[in-house]
């Protein structure tokens, strides 16, 4: 008989939401995604899973949201501190927080979110610890 462990699972389910995201990406941003390898479009999408993740986000539509938010807003959108603040209450659902990051925090605090770091800056690293691993 063929057992998958959970961590098996996880890993498979994790690909398959990673391939959704790459595609999603290609109809909905051709332009920008069209120049990128897509293992790096993958490490990137897994590094902002793992942060999403830290905030106790793991369903599907959370982590997309949350690699959407990433990409769309800055890569440290979750440490501005209004959107930290909420994102942090684990007693709260994963979506709920979500939604109230979005209809609860200000258009200052978004946009003083998107100018925490440098996305070029940030995403290079990311790449860059990538491709140590990937060796």
């Amino acid at each position: 008989m063929f057992k998958i462990r959970a961590d098996q699972a996880d890993t498979l389910a994790d690909d398959d939401l990673v391939r959704r995201i790459i595609a999603y990406l290609q109809v909905r941003m051709p332009d920008k995604i069209a120049r990128h390898d897509p293992f790096d479009l993958r490490a990137v999408i897994l590094h902002c899973f793992e942060i999403a993740r830290s905030y106790a986000i793991d369903s599907e539509r959370g982590l997309f949201t949350f690699v959407m938010d990433m990409l769309a807003v800055g890569p440290c959108f979750h440490v501005q501190p209004k959107i930290q603040a909420i994102l942090d209450r684990r007693d709260i659902d994963e979506q709920v927080r979500l939604d109230r990051i979005v209809d609860d925090v200000d258009d200052a605090a978004w946009e003083e979110a998107a100018r925490i770091t440098n996305p070029a800056v940030y995403w290079d690293d990311v790449l860059a610890e990538a491709d140590r691993n990937r060796r």
